[in-house]
């Protein structure tokens, strides 16, 4: 995706007092766009955070404001990181299974939604043919990794999710200067974005998107042959990041969103959703082996990159378990070299799943579930 280029004038006078104390050499538009997605902004109230993003959106006027938040700064290169969930991933070849994942997961919910009489026949229709609202069903319902990112338009709704089921009680808001939305799909040729809103394209059994006022973000290609991993990070379109203490004094006369209003129960997509995470993986199964084991070893593995990339605040697997390690603290070497190893069985069912039968997996479940016990990681027991 084109980036977006914050000059000293698009910011606010918090940011240029913050800009001035960290001493750039000038206010060049390469140093200004550096420090804003390198700095967390502290703020103390809501209403404080509300009229900076008021302040804010007047002083970039080319571009819509979108909101995420978030429990954690991730940072590469000093930078915060903001790749869609199939990104994240270093592996090419990880990144193609993750792709294979979402194709299968697509199909499977077309026959869930075409067998469920609870939803309007002629919103299927509409779903059947665009690829990319099946996409939006699926990262909004967090069923499995896609090229899609969730954005709000809500600052109540970040903050909100920043804080949710978060034990360090801080929270991190980022801004996002996008393209204008001018429809329910917006395609922006010029900077290579694609903004859904969800409100516009969900089906009316769907009832999260309209509690969370949500929108999704991807970036558009013509090909993928000469991309740099660099422009799928929406990084590139940072124009803030804020940071709040969960507090009686930062909330004032409101409050945060309770968890069950941002995932409401009755939610029929929800529950055709659900069965299709529990199954995600089950087509990988072969004669050598079952899908349900499968699925078990990479939802238990999943805990664990999600855990190191928790407590280190870097999306890098790897240089997430060299920090912990350094530390001492949470990893020693032994727990590092079991999970390397582990980690190696993880690529090799992945890439080469016919040569793993279901005693290996048996093994290797047991294995990472002692390890995720071990480490205090919390996972769910599907036995």
């Amino acid at each position: 995706m084109r980036e977006y280029s914050v000059t000293y004038n698009n910011l606010t006078k918090k940011l240029k007092e913050h800009y001035k104390q960290h001493k750039f050499k000038g206010q060049t538009t390469r140093n200004v766009t550096s420090f804003v997605r390198s700095h967390t902004i502290n703020i103390e109230t809501f209403h404080d955070l509300i009229m900076e993003i008021a302040e804010l959106s007047y002083k970039n006027p080319d571009v819509m404001l979108f909101y995420r938040g978030q429990n954690n700064n991730y940072i590469k290169n000093k930078y915060a990181t903001l790749y869609p969930t199939i990104y994240r991933l270093n592996s090419e070849k990880d990144i193609k299974f993750e792709f294979d994942i979402l194709e299968q997961a697509s199909s499977t919910l077309m026959k869930e939604l075409e067998n469920n009489s609870s939803v309007d026949k002629e919103e299927i229709k509409e779903i059947k043919k665009i690829k990319l609202l099946q996409y939006s069903i699926l990262q909004h319902y967090e069923v499995c990794k896609t090229p899609l990112l969730d954005l709000t338009q809500s600052l109540k709704v970040a903050c909100s999710f920043a804080i949710l089921d978060n034990v360090d009680n801080t929270g991190y808001i980022y801004v996002l200067g996008m393209p204008y939305v001018n429809g329910r799909i917006s395609v922006d040729s010029e900077d290579y974005i694609t903004n859904v809103r969800l409100l516009s394209i969900s089906s009316s059994s769907s009832k999260r998107p309209f509690f969370q006022e949500g929108y999704l973000v991807q970036t558009e290609f013509i090909s993928d042959d000469d991309i740099e991993k660099g422009e799928l990070d929406f990084n590139r379109r940072i124009v803030a990041i804020y940071k709040f203490e969960n507090t009686e004094s930062f909330w004032g006369s409101e409050r945060p969103i309770e968890k069950g209003n941002l995932y409401p129960e009755e939610d029929i997509m929800k529950d055709i959703c659900d069965r299709l995470k529990e199954r995600k993986y089950d087509y990988i199964g072969n004669e050598e082996n079952s899908g349900n084991l499968i699925g078990t070893f990479l939802n238990l593995w999943n805990s664990l990159e999600d855990e190191i990339r928790y407590k280190t605040q870097l999306n890098d697997f790897h240089k997430g378990l060299k920090v912990l390690v350094s530390g001492r603290d949470e990893l020693n070497k032994e727990d590092r070299t079991n999970i390397d190893e582990i980690r190696r069985f993880r690529n090799n069912l992945v890439h080469n799943t016919k040569a793993i039968s279901d005693k290996d997996l048996e093994n290797k479940i047991e294995e990472l579930k002692k390890l995720l016990k071990d480490l205090k990681i919390r996972f769910e027991d599907i036995s």
